[in-house]
Formats: structure tokens, C-alpha cells, sequence
């Protein structure tokens, strides 16, 4: 089964009648599975919260938010994580360079 094809199932399981297929079009082309799938299951849980009460649209604007959080947030996580690696490389760097100018002195020297 293709990957949109089992989002789509997710949906259909959870929160009832199906979106347009050009929404999960724009979905999938503008985030990873796993957000989509992500938010699909958050959508499901605001509407189990709300006693089944969204609507439709209520869904896709609530599912599609999410997504662009989750988008975002990956995007600073990994942006975070590499200005982390570049900044410890460096000390490393930095420290390497100082053992190198103390090594073969003594305490006494």
C-alpha cells in the first residue's frame, strides 16, 4: 500500500469522511509522512476531546496547523543540532590545540 494511501486510511479511521485528495496532495508534498501522520493523530484526539464535534473543516485547519508546527519545529531542531555540532567540533578543536602546547611540561616547569 502506497504511503499516501495509508495516511489516508489513518484519516479515514479516526476522523471520519476524507479530505480532498489535493489536500493530501499539498500535505505530502509540503511535509514528511510521519508529521502528516503526526497531526492526523493529534486531529483525531482534539476531536475526541471536543466529543466529535469538529467539522470537516474544523479538521483540515486543525491538521494542517499542526503540520506547519511540527514542520517548523523540525526545522529549528535540526538547525539547533548542527550550530551544536559546529560548536563542539570547535572546542574540540580548540582544546586539542592547548593539550598539544602542554604536553612534555612538568608541574615544576
Amino acid at each position: 500500500m502506497q504511503l499516501k494511501d495509508e495516511l489516508k486510511t489513518l484519516w479515514a479511521k479516526t476522523l471520519g469522511e476524507l479530505p480532498d485528495d489535493e489536500q493530501f496532495y499539498l500535505w505530502t508534498n509540503l511535509h514528511t509522512s510521519e508529521v502528516v501522520r503526526q497531526a492526523i493523530l493529534k486531529t483525531a484526539g482534539k476531536n475526541f476531546q471536543l466529543g466529535k464535534t469538529m467539522t470537516a473543516e474544523h479538521k483540515v485547519r486543525f491538521a494542517s496547523k499542526v503540520m506547519l508546527t511540527l514542520t517548523d519545529q523540525n526545522r529549528q531542531n535540526a538547525h539547533n543540532r548542527e550550530a551544536l555540532q559546529a560548536a563542539m567540533t570547535r572546542r574540540a578543536t580548540e582544546n586539542d590545540g592547548i593539550k598539544s602546547e602542554n604536553r612534555g611540561r612538568s608541574a615544576c616547569d
